[in-house]
C-alpha cells in the first residue's frame, strides 16, 4: 500500500491499555483488508500577512472514478490526511507550506452523496434563527451567508447521504492522525462533493522566512497586547496566534 501522506504518527497511550503505538495501525498501508485512497484539493487560498482567513469555501467534486465507482454504493471512510500545499505552476510536485507560514487555527469539512446537495444560505443577521441550528464547533465564519446540506429526499435506503469530517486541531493537524480504529467507519451513499471550511493565520514574514522547507520561523510584526517573545530563544511562535486585540479597529460602544 502507499505510505502516509504526513510520514508517521506517534500514538498517545490509551489509559489502561498496553502497546498502543504497536497494536493500533498507524500507517493506512497497515488497515485490515487493505485500504485506497484519493485527494481532493480545495479552492485557493489567498492571504496577507497577519489575516485571518475564515470562510465556507466552495464545494469542490471528488474525482470522477470514484463518483462513479460508489454511484448507488456506500463508500467507508476508515480516515483522512490533509496537507496545505502551494500547487507548482509548471505541473510539479506540490510544496507543503510550513505551519509556521499559514497557522492552521481549526477546519471543518463536509462530504455529500447524490441524495444530498450543499446550498448556500443567506442569512438576514446575527439573530437569524437559522445560525443556531448550524451546530458548527467554532460557529460559523459569516453572519451573512454560509453552506449547509440540503436533503433531496431521493435516497430509499439508510446509509447516511452526508458526512462531517474533522479533530478539533489546531497547528498539529497534520501530524495527528485521524485513522478510525479496525472494524470502524464513516459510510456514505453515493458520494459527489466535498467542502470545507477552513480557519488559518497568516504568520509568514515574508521578508525573513522562506515559505518552502527548511524554514525557520522569524517573528514579524504583532499588535503592542500580544505577549510572544520577538527575539531570543523562546521566539518560536508567532504572537498572532493568541489572537491579541488589534489598535488598528476603534469601536464606540454607547
Amino acid at each position: 500500500g502507499a505510505p502516509n501522506m504526513n510520514g508517521e504518527y506517534l500514538l498517545s497511550q490509551t489509559p489502561g491499555g498496553k502497546d498502543t503505538q504497536r497494536r493500533f495501525p498507524a500507517h493506512y498501508r497497515d488497515y485490515p483488508r487493505g485500504v485506497e485512497y484519493f485527494d481532493v484539493y480545495s479552492p485557493k487560498i489567498s492571504t496577507l500577512y497577519s489575516q485571518v482567513f475564515w470562510k465556507g469555501l466552495e464545494p469542490v467534486p471528488l474525482p470522477k472514478d470514484i463518483v462513479e465507482r460508489f454511484d448507488g454504493r456506500g463508500m467507508a471512510v476508515v480516515g483522512f490526511e490533509l496537507d496545505q500545499v502551494r500547487r507548482s505552476p509548471s505541473g510539479g510536485d506540490d510544496i507543503s507550506v510550513p505551519m509556521s507560514v499559514a497557522y492552521n487555527h481549526h477546519f471543518e469539512s463536509t462530504m455529500v452523496g447524490k441524495h444530498a446537495a450543499f446550498e448556500k444560505i443567506r442569512f438576514s443577521g446575527p439573530d437569524d434563527p437559522r445560525l443556531r441550528k448550524m451546530n458548527m464547533g467554532h460557529g460559523v465564519p459569516s453572519h451573512s451567508e454560509h453552506w449547509t446540506v440540503r436533503d433531496l429526499g431521493t435516497s430509499l435506503g439508510t446509509l447516511p447521504i452526508s458526512q462531517d469530517f474533522g479533530g478539533a486541531n489546531g497547528g498539529e493537524v497534520r501530524k495527528s492522525f485521524h485513522g478510525y480504529a479496525p472494524g470502524f467507519a464513516q459510510v456514505i451513499d453515493s458520494p459527489t462533493h466535498l467542502q470545507v471550511t477552513p480557519m488559518q493565520i497568516d504568520t509568514w514574514h515574508r521578508e525573513l522566512m522562506n515559505v518552502s522547507h527548511p524554514t525557520r520561523f522569524v517573528p514579524g510584526p504583532v499588535p503592542r497586547t500580544s505577549l510572544a517573545p520577538l527575539e531570543g530563544p523562546d521566539a518560536v511562535y508567532s504572537g498572532l496566534l493568541e489572537c491579541p486585540v488589534t489598535t488598528r479597529i476603534r469601536k464606540e460602544v454607547e
